[in-house]
Protein backbone atom coordinates (compact mmCIF):
# COMPACT_ATOMS: atom_id res chain seq x y z
CA UNK A 1 0.00 0.00 0.00
CA UNK A 2 1.56 4.11 -1.04
CA UNK A 3 1.20 6.20 1.28
CA UNK A 4 -1.24 8.52 0.20
CA UNK A 5 1.41 11.75 1.10
CA UNK A 6 3.69 10.35 -1.84
CA UNK A 7 3.14 10.02 -5.45
CA UNK A 8 3.81 7.06 -7.70
CA UNK A 9 7.20 8.47 -8.84
CA UNK A 10 7.90 9.13 -4.96
CA UNK A 11 8.22 12.55 -4.77
CA UNK A 12 5.84 14.12 -2.23
CA UNK A 13 2.53 14.86 -3.09
CA UNK A 14 1.23 18.51 -3.50
CA UNK A 15 -2.40 19.12 -1.87
CA UNK A 16 -3.98 22.83 -2.55
CA UNK A 17 -5.73 24.59 -0.05
CA UNK A 18 -9.10 26.38 -0.66
CA UNK A 19 -11.90 25.92 -1.45
CA UNK A 20 -11.17 24.92 -4.98
CA UNK A 21 -8.09 22.50 -5.46
CA UNK A 22 -8.53 23.28 -9.49
CA UNK A 23 -8.89 27.42 -9.11
CA UNK A 24 -6.47 29.38 -10.67
CA UNK A 25 -4.28 31.06 -8.09
CA UNK A 26 -4.95 34.98 -7.98
CA UNK A 27 -1.97 37.10 -9.71
CA UNK A 28 0.44 38.98 -7.61
CA UNK A 29 1.66 41.76 -8.97
CA UNK A 30 5.15 43.17 -8.55
CA UNK A 31 6.62 46.65 -8.99
CA UNK A 32 5.00 50.17 -8.41
CA UNK A 33 1.40 50.88 -7.74
CA UNK A 34 -1.16 50.48 -10.07
CA UNK A 35 -1.70 53.45 -12.61
CA UNK A 36 2.11 54.66 -11.53
CA UNK A 37 4.67 54.10 -14.34
CA UNK A 38 8.66 54.71 -14.44
CA UNK A 39 9.84 57.48 -16.13
CA UNK A 40 13.03 58.84 -16.71
CA UNK A 41 14.05 62.42 -17.51
CA UNK A 42 17.11 62.57 -19.71
CA UNK A 43 18.81 65.89 -21.25
CA UNK A 44 20.88 65.98 -24.76
CA UNK A 45 23.40 67.79 -23.99
CA UNK A 46 25.99 66.90 -26.90
CA UNK A 47 25.30 65.62 -30.32
CA UNK A 48 28.56 64.17 -32.27
CA UNK A 49 29.24 66.24 -35.23
CA UNK A 50 31.28 63.29 -37.15
CA UNK A 51 27.95 60.77 -36.36
CA UNK A 52 25.54 63.15 -37.71
CA UNK A 53 27.50 64.17 -40.63
CA UNK A 54 27.77 60.13 -40.83
CA UNK A 55 24.63 59.09 -40.44
CA UNK A 56 23.15 61.99 -42.72
CA UNK A 57 25.50 61.41 -45.55
CA UNK A 58 24.39 57.65 -45.37
CA UNK A 59 20.99 58.89 -45.67
CA UNK A 60 21.43 60.59 -48.18
CA UNK A 61 23.05 58.25 -50.27
CA UNK A 62 19.78 56.38 -49.60
CA UNK A 63 17.62 59.06 -50.67
CA UNK A 64 19.70 59.71 -54.23
CA UNK A 65 19.19 56.19 -54.74
CA UNK A 66 15.56 55.60 -54.23
CA UNK A 67 15.13 58.92 -56.09
CA UNK A 68 17.13 57.99 -59.49
CA UNK A 69 15.58 55.12 -59.37
CA UNK A 70 12.03 56.77 -58.98
CA UNK A 71 13.07 59.42 -61.63
CA UNK A 72 13.74 55.70 -64.10
CA UNK A 73 10.93 53.90 -63.35
CA UNK A 74 8.35 57.10 -64.17
CA UNK A 75 10.88 58.38 -67.55
CA UNK A 76 10.12 54.52 -68.39
CA UNK A 77 6.49 54.58 -67.55
CA UNK A 78 5.84 57.83 -69.47
CA UNK A 79 8.01 56.99 -72.41
CA UNK A 80 5.60 54.26 -72.86
CA UNK A 81 2.86 56.65 -72.80
CA UNK A 82 4.23 58.53 -75.78
CA UNK A 83 5.12 61.05 -73.59
CA UNK A 84 8.61 62.05 -73.93
CA UNK A 85 8.25 61.38 -77.71
CA UNK A 86 5.95 64.35 -78.19
CA UNK A 87 7.58 66.52 -75.85
CA UNK A 88 10.85 66.22 -78.08
CA UNK A 89 8.43 67.02 -81.04
CA UNK A 90 6.71 69.97 -79.55
CA UNK A 91 10.28 71.45 -78.90
CA UNK A 92 11.91 70.44 -82.24
CA UNK A 93 8.88 72.41 -83.71
CA UNK A 94 8.82 75.52 -81.77
CA UNK A 95 12.77 76.00 -81.76
CA UNK A 96 14.17 77.46 -83.99
CA UNK A 97 16.67 75.75 -87.45
CA UNK A 98 19.52 77.47 -86.09
CA UNK A 99 19.35 75.65 -82.54
CA UNK A 100 22.19 72.94 -81.99
CA UNK A 101 21.61 69.36 -82.64
CA UNK A 102 22.22 68.32 -78.89
CA UNK A 103 19.04 70.26 -78.36
CA UNK A 104 16.85 68.51 -80.59
CA UNK A 105 15.92 65.71 -77.96
CA UNK A 106 16.39 67.48 -74.69
CA UNK A 107 13.97 64.60 -73.04
CA UNK A 108 16.33 61.64 -73.60
CA UNK A 109 16.08 58.87 -70.87
CA UNK A 110 20.26 59.79 -70.64
CA UNK A 111 19.57 63.12 -69.99
CA UNK A 112 16.51 63.26 -67.33
CA UNK A 113 17.90 60.27 -65.65
CA UNK A 114 21.57 62.54 -65.25
CA UNK A 115 20.25 65.86 -64.01
CA UNK A 116 18.44 64.05 -61.35
CA UNK A 117 21.58 62.22 -60.37
CA UNK A 118 23.30 65.44 -60.07
CA UNK A 119 20.62 67.16 -58.12
CA UNK A 120 20.90 64.15 -55.82
CA UNK A 121 24.09 64.42 -55.69
CA UNK A 122 23.79 68.14 -54.73
CA UNK A 123 21.25 67.46 -52.35
CA UNK A 124 23.58 64.68 -50.25
CA UNK A 125 26.40 67.59 -49.96
CA UNK A 126 24.30 70.14 -48.91
CA UNK A 127 22.07 68.14 -46.51
CA UNK A 128 26.07 66.35 -45.29
CA UNK A 129 26.94 70.13 -44.53
CA UNK A 130 23.77 71.09 -42.91
CA UNK A 131 23.57 68.51 -40.59
CA UNK A 132 27.29 68.75 -39.37
CA UNK A 133 26.87 72.46 -39.02
CA UNK A 134 23.40 71.74 -37.30
CA UNK A 135 24.78 69.40 -34.57
CA UNK A 136 27.74 71.68 -33.86
CA UNK A 137 25.60 74.82 -33.19
CA UNK A 138 23.09 72.59 -31.24
CA UNK A 139 26.77 71.82 -29.30
CA UNK A 140 27.19 75.33 -28.79
CA UNK A 141 23.29 76.73 -27.55
CA UNK A 142 23.20 73.92 -25.03
CA UNK A 143 26.44 74.74 -23.78
CA UNK A 144 24.52 78.14 -22.46
CA UNK A 145 21.01 76.72 -22.18
CA UNK A 146 21.62 73.07 -20.90
CA UNK A 147 20.28 71.15 -24.04
CA UNK A 148 16.90 69.58 -24.64
CA UNK A 149 15.13 67.79 -21.53
CA UNK A 150 13.12 64.30 -22.77
CA UNK A 151 11.10 62.82 -20.66
CA UNK A 152 11.03 58.48 -21.39
CA UNK A 153 7.95 56.88 -19.47
CA UNK A 154 6.74 53.37 -19.94
CA UNK A 155 3.68 52.61 -22.12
Amino acid sequence: MTDPKVSAGGAPATTRVGPSSTAAAPAIRVGPATGSRRRARLVIKHIDPWTAMKVTFVTSLAILVVGVVAVAIVYAVLGGMGVWDQLNNFVNEVSPTTTPQALHNPFSASRVITIAAALGAINVIILTALATLGAAIYNLIADLVGGIEVTLGEP
